[in-house]
């Protein structure tokens, strides 16, 4: 409340209003320290009638908001299994994001290995068939000058 007052204070431009919230907080600090100040002679005077102060905080702790701890307890364990369910998860989605790299760099390199061999192949048929064509005009060639030889001794040429 004291922070509360006092941030209130420091963001409002009205001189009384601020003295107002200056005053508040000066009486909100004053009414926490009183309290402490009760809380702790109440504390020193069952010591002092022979009860140990773990006994006294043990029977003072229940008393003193236990709803309140009991839902802070409880509000904190929620946010663990909550961040914890999160980083779980967060741990699977990067192992299957790593897997799914994984089978895409499988892939493109099969695809890589794929187009390779069909270049080569189809170089391997280009040759054979430059090779087949050479051969057939080689054989043509050779019967055009058996042609031409034998035109020459029948001399017709």
């Amino acid at each position: 409340m004291v922070e509360i007052a006092t941030r209130w204070d420091q963001c409002s431009t009205d001189p009384d209003t601020r003295k107002l919230a200056q005053q508040k907080a000066m009486q909100l600090e004053m009414d926490g320290k009183r309290v402490h100040d009760d809380s702790m002679r109440g504390l020193v005077q069952q010591w002092e009638e022979g009860t140990e102060v773990s006994d006294i905080v043990e029977r003072e702790t229940p008393r003193s908001t236990p709803a309140k701890k009991k839902q802070k307890n409880n509000s904190a364990k929620e946010v663990d299994k909550v961040l914890h369910k999160l980083t779980e998860g967060m741990k699977r989605d990067e192992e299957e994001l790593k897997e799914i790299e994984r089978k895409q760099n499988e892939k493109h390199e099969d695809l890589m290995h794929g187009i390779l061999s069909l270049m080569e192949e189809i170089r391997e048929q280009s040759e054979r068939r430059s090779h087949d064509a050479f051969l057939e005009r080689e054989a043509h060639k050779d019967e055009l000058i058996l042609i031409l030889e034998a035109l020459r001794r029948d001399h017709e040429i």
